[in-house]
Formats: structure tokens, C-alpha cells, sequence
């Protein structure tokens, strides 16, 4: 037997405080952590919210903790998680679109949200949004997005297969609409601002279908078919890092997840199907429905354009890099280049001093011979002024007289 709704009461509270909180205007909202499995929101369940920059991205892996056999002994690490990677982009401040990996199968859906209505700018009113997930050719998952699956043939190859008990499922495309409000509990500080948010939807498909399994898929935690809730708690430690307290119920089950961030990386830890307990047996609920399950994701943050332009910087950082390098090593070289030729240049002018020092001796030497032939022409003719023409006693002894120099 279904077990009865529970939380009537906290819904009706979130209500009330919802329309007597004042309105947030244009106040800068503190961007929503990633779903397990889709985009911004809370632990499964979606907030109307877009970020006001475009391109503005999330990527986020997620694992779930989701034997595959009843038999715990048989049970490893690979499969026991279940894991899932998302990417969501935001467009425009009023578009978001991404698509997710659901397993390691796998299987794959897109998923977007268009918000009509952002909180504030109709007084204090919540914002609106409409959206649409598991977006694709895989029409028969269930909530934990295992329906389709693989199987090794007689011919040695993996064929995708739809299980029995999944083949009424009909959960492609799943729409929803959903409002959130955001209600501030402090003013703006150095650290940021504390605040804590509410929010409300319904839809089909993932929310809403059980594939006639009954009790098998659900036995607890359902407040309305196809109503799903939501709400948080944001403080921030220091300037650069957050903490988020969630708390859901996604629909199906109550939720409750903490997500730390630091400069745009997120790591989070979630406890999911609360009111469920343990199993009650291996073989209720197929071994994963019905029971609490760990769930873990981490994350990373930041704006395409930013990156890319950050990715053109490093770019071209690394190449004035290789240039400096390059031209560090060109003056090394010519350095170089410029020693050898200095010494080859010492070594010439050493050369071309010996050679004109070797040559001034020789000219200094015939130099010298002129002017040696020169005072004894100058004596003899002395000589022969001072005989009067007569001639000598004796016949002088001529010496000899170098020719004269030719001109040049």
C-alpha cells in the first residue's frame, strides 16, 4: 500500500513566505549548482532561473550509487555507480540548453529551459519557466535514467535493449513549468549575501510516469503526481566560495544535498528517496527503487567566451614565448659571431701591423740610401768648386753613385 503524502504543510509555508517576500528587483541572484543529472536547479528538480551572462557554462559529473545485482558480493565499484556528465550553457539571460550522458552505456538526452518571467520584474512575482529534458531517442527512462541498456549477442556484439519492465515508460521529451522566488536574508557584504530560495513545478514524463509498475517504482514520497518542490540556503564563508544546503522533493522522493564551491569548481554530496529507509528486500523494486542511495557530483563553471578568449591569450602568450626564446638564442648566437669576428679582426690588424711595419722599415731603409747617395753627390760637388776646375794630382778614384731614383 502507497504510503501517505507528507508535506502538505511545508509547501503551504513556502507559499506564504514566497508572497511576502520583498521583491529582488535586479539584485544579482547567486547562481544555482547543477542537478545530478540536467541543468541548473536543485538535486533533480529545476529552478526557474538563467544566468544573466551569455555563455555561461556548467559541467558537471555526477554518480549515483545503484547496484546491479541483488547479490552484494558481485556488486564493484563500476557497478554499484551509475554516472552521468551534463554540460548546460545560458543564453541570452533568458535560454539555457545542454545535453547529458546518462551511463556508461550510453545513452544520451538534450535538455533547455526558457525563462518567461525572471523574479522581480513583475514586483513579487516569482520568476517563470518553462522547460523540457530527456530530450531524444531514448523514450523509455525511468526516473534514474536506466531504461535502456546494453547486451552482448550470440554474434560477439552489444545491441541496445529496452527491459521488459521498462517498455511502458514514455518519458521522451518531459515538459515542465516551474517558479521560483528568491528571498534575500541579508545585505551585500565583503563574503556576499545570505539568502535562501523556493520553488515549485509540475510536469510529465520523469515526474509524472511510472511505467504501471506501482509500488515497485514508488511506495513513498509523493506529494502529488507530477509536482515536484524545492528550496535552498546560500551563505558565503568567504568571497570566493559558497555553501548551498537543498532540500527537495523531486516528485517521486525527498532529497537533501550540501554543494561547496570555490572559484567556480563544486563538489557535492546528496542523500536521495530519505523517507524511504533501507530495503526491505533483494528483490523489491528490481534491487534500486525504494531504498536511500548516496549520490556525489563535481563540477566546474565558467563563461565559453572568457575561456576561449583566455585560451587565445595562452595562445599567443606561448607564442611571444617561443619568439623570445627564439630571439634570445639569435643574440646568444650573434654574440658569438660577433667574439669570432672581433678576433679574426685583432688577428688582421696584428697581421696588417706587422705587414706595414715590415714595409716602413724597408722604405726607411732605401729612405736612408737617398740620402746617403745624396751627401756624397753633395760632397763631390763641394769638392770640385773648391778646385777651381783643376784638375787633381792624381787621378781620384770615382766612387760610385747609386742611379737616380725614378719618379713613380
Amino acid at each position: 500500500m502507497r504510503k501517505r503524502p507528507r508535506g502538505t504543510a511545508w509547501l503551504m509555508v513556502a507559499c506564504a513566505i514566497s508572497a511576502t517576500a520583498p521583491a529582488a528587483g535586479a539584485q544579482q541572484v547567486d547562481p544555482y549548482a547543477q542537478t545530478l543529472q540536467f541543468g541548473a536547479g536543485y538535486i533533480n528538480t529545476p529552478a526557474a532561473w538563467v544566468s544573466r551572462r551569455t555563455a555561461d557554462s556548467w559541467f558537471t559529473l555526477s554518480a549515483k550509487d545503484l547496484p546491479s545485482f541483488g547479490d552484494p558480493s558481485k556488486n564493484s565499484l563500476a557497478s554499484r555507480l551509475n554516472t552521468n556528465l551534463a554540460l548546460d550553457t545560458h543564453w541570452g539571460g533568458r535560454v539555457s540548453i545542454g545535453a547529458s550522458l546518462y551511463s556508461q552505456n550510453p545513452e544520451w538526452g538534450a535538455f533547455g529551459q526558457a525563462l518567461l518571467i525572471r523574479d522581480g520584474d513583475l514586483g513579487f512575482l516569482p520568476a517563470l519557466a518553462i522547460g523540457a529534458r530527456n530530450i531524444g531517442r531514448y523514450k523509455h527512462e525511468d526516473r534514474f535514467l536506466i531504461g535502456h541498456d546494453v547486451a552482448l549477442d550470440s554474434a560477439g556484439t552489444y545491441d541496445e535493449v529496452v527491459g521488459k519492465r521498462y517498455q511502458s515508460f514514455k518519458t521522451s521529451p518531459t515538459l515542465y513549468a516551474v517558479m521560483t522566488k528568491d528571498i534575500p536574508l541579508s545585505d551585500y557584504s565583503a563574503g556576499g549575501r545570505t539568502s535562501m530560495s523556493l520553488s515549485v513545478g509540475y510536469g510529465n514524463g520523469l515526474f509524472r510516469e511510472d511505467g504501471g509498475l506501482g509500488d515497485q517504482y514508488n511506495n513513498s514520497g509523493t506529494l502529488a503526481r507530477g509536482l515536484f518542490l524545492g528550496s535552498r540556503f546560500v551563505f558565503h564563508p568567504s568571497s570566493n566560495s559558497s555553501l548551498t544546503l537543498l532540500a527537495e522533493n523531486d516528485a517521486w522522493d525527498w532529497n537533501a544535498g550540501l554543494v561547496a564551491e570555490w572559484r567556480g569548481v563544486t563538489i557535492g554530496v546528496y542523500g536521495t528517496e530519505l523517507e524511504a529507509g533501507g530495503r526491505d528486500g533483494e528483490a523489491e523494486g528490481f534491487n534500486v527503487y525504494n531504498y536511500t542511495k548516496f549520490n556525489f557530483s563535481v563540477g566546474y563553471s565558467g563563461n565559453v567566451r572568457d575561456i576561449s578568449r583566455g585560451v587565445v591569450l595562452r595562445s599567443r602568450i606561448t607564442e611571444l614565448t617561443r619568439e623570445q626564446g627564439r630571439l634570445r638564442a639569435e643574440v646568444v648566437s650573434r654574440e658569438r659571431r660577433i667574439k669570432r669576428l672581433e678576433g679574426e679582426l685583432a688577428s688582421a690588424r696584428q697581421g696588417e701591423l706587422a705587414r706595414l711595419e715590415s714595409r716602413r722599415q724597408q722604405l726607411e731603409t732605401q729612405v736612408q740610401a737617398e740620402r746617403d747617395a745624396i751627401k756624397r753627390a753633395t760632397d763631390r760637388l763641394k769638392e770640385l768648386e773648391q778646385s777651381g776646375g783643376r784638375p787633381p794630382a792624381a787621378k781620384p778614384t770615382t766612387p760610385p753613385t747609386s742611379p737616380p731614383p725614378r719618379e713613380p
